[in-house]
């Protein structure tokens, strides 16, 4: 694991200077049963005190495709450094939070909580052409080479008018490590154009000589479709 983090931090000194990586992405993936009573909680939580001193950008998301996981929905937090990561993750053991957790404990699940390095950040950031996010997680044996590769698809698919949202390249640092390493997205502004998208990069000449070029270094494990349903900043 020490190993595997240090790789991650000396793979963003070596990544293009084009590139931004900097941050961390916080994932809490959960399965609801009441969702109505749920988004209304996140609502009164994130308009609390409590919520208005919270340093990250949250994100509730809906599982729209998710495979044979058993989260429906995901908390995503965007911080934008180590150290407003360590004070919002500290703020979670605090009673306001603690008091969500007992009033939505009878309709949620946890499933899982990850911490990702952000390698490679690019796109579009406007939250309108974001709403819905294709996630490829997947098992990378060679992350520099991986990224290199990675860097060249996108960039390709961005010149081609291909990249409607942001886009980008995550590094498990905490988490299963043993289910998957790395994950990549692309963002769209509502799901008939994330599907567009796709059909367009799987038929690219751009894709196919990436997909030749990664052939042997990374296994998708699971491809996902996120709809987002609310923002909190």
């Amino acid at each position: 694991m020490k190993k595997y983090f240090l790789s991650a931090f000396a793979l963003v000194l070596t990544l293009p200077q084009l590139i931004v990586a900097q941050g961390y992405i916080a994932t809490y993936t959960i399965n609801v049963s009441n969702v109505p009573e749920y988004a209304k909680e996140m609502d009164n939580l994130m308009a609390s005190e409590w919520g208005q001193d919270f340093p990250g950008y949250v994100s509730l998301t809906h599982y729209a495709f998710n495979g044979y996981d058993d989260a429906t929905h995901a908390v995503i937090i965007n911080y934008e450094n180590a150290d407003q990561m360590a004070e919002g993750t500290e703020m979670f053991y605090k009673p306001a939070f603690g008091a969500f957790l007992a009033k939505t404990s009878s309709y949620t699940e946890a499933v899982e909580q990850s911490l990702h390095l952000k390698l490679i950040s690019g796109g579009e950031p406007d939250p309108e052409k974001n709403n819905v996010y294709t996630v490829f997680r997947m098992k990378v044996k060679d992350p520099s080479s991986y990224a290199k590769e990675y860097t060249k698809v996108s960039k390709a698919q961005e010149a081609s008018g291909n990249m409607e949202g942001a886009y980008g390249l995550r590094a498990q640092v905490s988490g299963n490590n043993s289910y998957y390493s790395h994950y990549a997205f692309i963002g769209a502004s509502d799901i008939k154009s994330a599907m567009n998208g796709q059909e367009q990069l799987y038929a690219s000449d751009s894709f196919k000589k990436f997909s030749k070029a990664v052939s042997g270094n990374r296994e998708i494990i699971q491809t996902s479709t996120i709809v987002v349903l609310a923002t909190y900043e």
